[in-house]
């Protein structure tokens, strides 16, 4: 993804005022790049590129249109393919369907570059994926690459758990790496215990990708 796409989405998602608050949708790309900054630096993303940290940040931009009333009313009822836990929350399949459906010709920046399949395939399912605990393939779109997008969804989630009250109190994340673990260090402007908690139930995609156990602590500085 080009960093023009990336800002197309950006614009895309404003539309639908970024579903629940563009401080909540910056605060979560902020944190997903660093996460993947962070893991490419200790060589544990040697599949991944500059692109797919675009793509990245793209997604966290647009990962939750849809809890905004323009995209529930645009999607109306979630589609057949919902999985039946996910009816009374599913604001990521409106997210997933509103990105989908909208038209490319729609958004001037792809009126000259379209999305790669590739990078369509990475962006949709990184934010459905956002919000379930097991990854799934719908018919509507194909899923063209399960591993590098199990990867970035898996970031997403992280950086979205630490902003799970919308209160920006994640000041930075600092990862260390062990052999078989790593250990990620949040630092928060406030108490962050709410989000630190949320953070540990949301490793699962990212460990299980990454083929490490990891921890999620919170540092607490002295005055």
């Amino acid at each position: 993804m080009t960093e023009s796409q990336v800002r197309a989405i950006e614009h895309l998602a404003e539309e639908y005022r970024l579903g629940s608050g563009s401080l909540h949708a910056h605060k979560v790309a902020d944190l997903a790049s660093s996460v993947f900054d962070q893991l490419s630096s200790h060589g544990l993303l040697p599949g991944l590129s500059i692109s797919d940290r675009r793509t990245l940040v793209a997604a966290g931009y647009a990962h939750n249109v849809g809890a905004s009333p323009r995209a529930l009313k645009e999607i109306g009822a979630l589609p057949p393919w919902a999985p039946p836990e996910t009816k009374g929350n599913g604001h990521h399949i409106v997210s997933f369907e509103a990105l989908r459906t909208r038209s490319e010709d729609s958004v001037p920046a792809f009126k000259l570059q379209p999305l790669s399949a590739v990078d369509r395939s990475m962006l949709l399912y990184s934010v459905l994926w956002n919000s379930v605990s097991a990854a799934y393939e719908v018919d509507p779109e194909p899923l063209l690459d399960r591993e590098r997008t199990a990867l970035l969804a898996g970031i997403l989630r992280l950086a979205d758990a630490l902003d799970t009250r919308h209160r920006l109190m994640v000041k930075d994340i600092r990862i260390k790496k062990a052999s078989a673990w790593i250990r990620m260090l949040v630092h928060a402007f406030d108490e962050a215990s709410t989000e630190v908690a949320q953070a540990r139930r949301k490793t699962d995609m990212l460990s299980n990708a990454l083929g490490v156990h990891i921890f999620v602590q919170e540092i607490l500085e002295q005055e």
